[in-house]
């Protein structure tokens, strides 16, 4: 099992931070490995919506598909795997402080057969790939606000 936790601090507020974060259209602007994500469910975000997200890792392509677990507008979100390569579970839990908003991500995954071997390398890989993405998200939502 490969957990991996982070935490950033957005100078936006929470309410902005988690209508971008839980768009799953938005999560190629801000995860880099992501190609593409969509719903694939009607409806408004919530729990039970279900999307598809195509990633890149390792010169590969992986399609996963995910159901909204948890939706509790705007400090906790969360999701799991219905199919792919393995399985994954990823939470946000957003908290207003001073300066904005704390975002903390868990990334869960269950790597079986030959993957399992490289977990020590995969864990580094995934704690680097969410410190990227943090990064890239506070830039985003904080440049928005600035230009905006």
């Amino acid at each position: 099992m490969i957990k991996v936790e982070h935490t950033v601090v957005i100078d936006r507020p929470i309410e902005e931070v988690f209508d971008f974060m839980a768009k799953v259209e938005n999560l190629p602007r801000w995860a880099e490995n992501t190609i593409e994500a969509q719903q694939t469910s009607e409806g408004p975000l919530g729990a039970g919506t279900t999307c598809t997200v195509l990633n890149k890792a390792v010169r590969r392509q992986m399609l996963h598909h995910f159901v909204v677990t948890e939706y509790e507008r705007p400090t906790r979100y969360a999701a799991k795997t219905t199919a792919g390569p393995f399985p994954m579970h990823l939470s946000y839990t957003l908290e207003r402080v001073e300066r904005g908003t704390s975002l903390r991500t868990v990334s869960e995954a269950e790597l079986g057969g030959i993957l399992k071997l490289g977990e020590p390398l995969m864990r580094r890989m995934a704690r680097k790939q969410i410190e990227v993405d943090h990064a890239r998200l506070k830039d985003i939502l904080e440049s928005q606000a600035a230009s905006g």
